[in-house]
Parts: structure tokens; C-alpha cells; sequence
């Protein structure tokens, strides 16, 4: 079962007494515990009904408990128990044992990040309940996302406002449900979004570190470079991740650059490349700043990056700080992928 499929069993009526949400994308987990509740615990009773409980901070036999007690003044009591991948190991058996047989008058949730497959409580409940992997989602899965948020609020986002939205925002659903509300409380009675709007509602923060940051390797500015991985990294963006920025937007400027020599007209060129056409401009810019040669050089070394980062024990932000040193450097043509780290 998918979190789609989910949805629908909830909005059917279609409830179980054990679920286990586990994995990255804690945000749809949340939604998940909340769309349960909301139907299995009347909003008047929830003092009574309704408890959250911390795995790393409640003891099996606590958990039990609780969930074998009967509803009051309701038909159900929903239990929602937090980093169980925390639970502590002793007195595991009893709740496995109360996963075999789970009271019917309780809908236990337990939710985590990482859990091992090969666990027996994860069995027990696969047997039992429920089971969902929670996956970050794919780029088109995250833009589906926005267009239904955007449907179901009764707003219109056009394709374009929906690229910047995603590309300044990125993937992380909780943001960009916050920034849809505020757009949202921002057109009030016009419905429809466009990019402007987007513009103007929502903080560019991603965008302006990708290309600052790539616009400072182009300008061989190596204090403004450093500057911006510092950014990103005390922002919690994963190193493969920052050397993929810099490959595919490497990647975009080439093939800007080979379309436009080639004599491909500016307006199909976002097509041709592959990006939204609101950032043409910029990569046109990016474009003058490097030769061919330039260009096709630097996957060298941004492909040696990759490679080091993924196998070697070297710390991976002085990888990239060399990175960035080599592609900044004068001598970068002299100094190909065979100059270690």
C-alpha cells in the first residue's frame, strides 16, 4: 500500500487497528497520523482518546497499556507513538505479542525513520496492519503534489509559477505547503498564480545559493564560492547532492551555449535544454562566462569529485572546496583528474 491508496481506504471508512509509517518524507507521515485521527477521534474527545507518545522516552509495556484501554466516550482511541526506530529493545516482545493480536477498540501508529525489514516487530505488523515506506518523492511526484495542494484550495498555478515555485523551494513538502498559504492568503479572491506571484510571496533562498554559488565559480571568485557552499552545507544539503548541482547546472550552461551557437532560437532553447524558460536569462549569462573547452573540462573534475566523495575518507566539503579551488584556478587545464585531493 501507498500512501495514495491510503488516503482513499481512510476516506472510505476503511481503518485498521495497526499502522507503521516509517522513512524520509516525514511530512506526508504527519499527514497520514492526522487524516487517522481526524476520523477515528471525535474532536471533543481527543483529551480523552487521542495520545502522543515518544518511542526513545516510553517503554513497551507503556505502550501496551495504553493501548489496550478502552475508549471513552468514543467508539476508538488512537495511540501515535514517535521514533519507534528509538524504542528501547527490552521488552520488545510485548509489543510484538500485542501486534499479533491488536485490540479493536485502538488504531496504534507507530512512526520512525529507519526501520530494518528484517525486523520482527516489522513483521508482526506487515502480518497484522499496515506498512508504509514514506520515500522522498520524485521531482514530477513533488510537482503533482503542488498542482493538487493548489486544486484542492481552490487555486489555479500555472506551469511556470509552479517550475520557480519548485526550483527556489525544492523538494521539501512542509515549505512548500507553507509558501503555497501564503501565496494562497496573498491572492485571496484571484485564483489564479502566476509567476510573479511566486516572486513576490516567496523567499528565493534556494535559487539565489544554487546560482550565486555556480555564478561565483564562472567569476573564478573563490572567497564568494567558499562562501555559498558554507551555505549549503549549514543548510543540510548532502555533498553528492551539491556536486550534482554543480554538474547539471554545468550541464544547462553547455547546452545553452551549444543551441545558441548552433543557431537555435533564445525561445526554444529552455525546451531544447531542458529547464523552465524564466531561467533563460541566466543561463545565457553563465553561458558567456565559459568557453566550450571550459565547459566540457570541468565534468573532469566534477565527475572525480563525485567519485571521491562516494569512496574515499577524506572530508567531503574539502572534496568540494578543491573542486571549486580547480575550477577556479587558472591552471585548471593543467591540473586534470589526476591531481589527488
Amino acid at each position: 500500500m501507498n500512501y495514495s491508496e491510503l488516503i482513499k481506504n481512510i476516506e472510505k471508512g476503511w481503518l485498521n487497528p495497526l499502522y507503521l509509517f516509517y522513512g524520509d518524507e516525514g511530512f506526508l507521515i504527519d499527514e497520514a497520523v492526522k487524516k487517522i485521527v481526524s476520523v477515528i477521534v471525535e474532536p471533543s474527545n481527543k483529551d480523552f482518546n487521542l495520545e502522543f507518545l515518544r518511542g526513545g522516552e516510553t517503554s513497551c509495556e507503556e505502550i501496551v497499556s495504553k493501548a489496550q484501554t478502552l475508549p471513552f466516550m468514543g467508539e476508538r482511541r488512537a495511540i501515535i507513538v514517535k521514533g519507534i526506530d528509538e524504542i528501547k529493545v527490552s521488552g520488545v516482545e510485548r509489543l510484538i505479542e500485542y501486534c499479533s493480536n491488536p485490540s479493536p477498540t485502538t488504531t496504534l501508529i507507530l512512526t520512525g525513520h529507519k526501520i530494518d525489514g528484517r525486523d520482527k516487530l516489522y513483521n508482526t505488523i506487515l502480518k497484522n496492519g499496515v506498512v508504509i515506506q514514506f520515500k522522498s518523492l520524485y521531482e514530477k511526484d513533488t510537482t503533482g503534489w503542488v498542482m493538487k495542494i493548489a486544486k484542492e484550495s481552490g487555486y489555479r498555478i500555472d506551469n511556470n509559477a509552479k517550475d520557480y515555485l519548485l526550483s527556489i523551494v525544492g523538494s521539501n513538502l512542509q515549505r512548500l505547503k507553507n509558501e503555497l498559504e501564503k501565496v494562497f492568503t496573498f491572492k485571496g479572491s484571484n485564483k489564479d498564480i502566476k509567476i510573479d506571484d511566486i516572486k513576490l510571496m516567496v523567499e528565493d533562498t534556494k535559487i539565489e545559493s544554487i546560482f550565486a554559488f555556480t555564478d561565483s565559480i564562472g567569476s573564478k571568485n573563490i572567497n564568494k564560492a567558499f562562501k555559498f557552499l558554507d551555505k549549503m552545507f549549514s543548510q543540510g544539503e548532502m555533498p553528492e547532492k551539491i556536486v550534482g548541482m554543480i554538474a547539471r547546472q554545468f550541464r544547462l550552461i553547455l547546452l545553452t551555449k551549444v543551441y545558441r551557437e548552433n543557431g537555435a532560437p533564445s525561445s526554444e532553447i529552455p525546451a531544447k535544454a531542458g529547464f523552465a524558460p524564466f531561467l533563460l536569462e541566466g543561463y545565457l549569462k553563465q553561458a558567456d562566462k565559459y568557453t566550450l573547452t571550459e565547459l566540457k573540462d570541468s565534468f573532469y573534475k566534477v565527475q572525480a569529485a563525485d567519485v571521491k566523495i562516494k569512496t574515499s575518507d577524506i572530508s567531503k566539503k574539502i572534496i568540494i572546496e578543491k573542486l571549486i579551488f580547480d575550477l577556479c584556478s587558472s591552471s585548471f587545464y593543467a591540473n586534470r583528474i589526476d591531481q589527488p585531493v
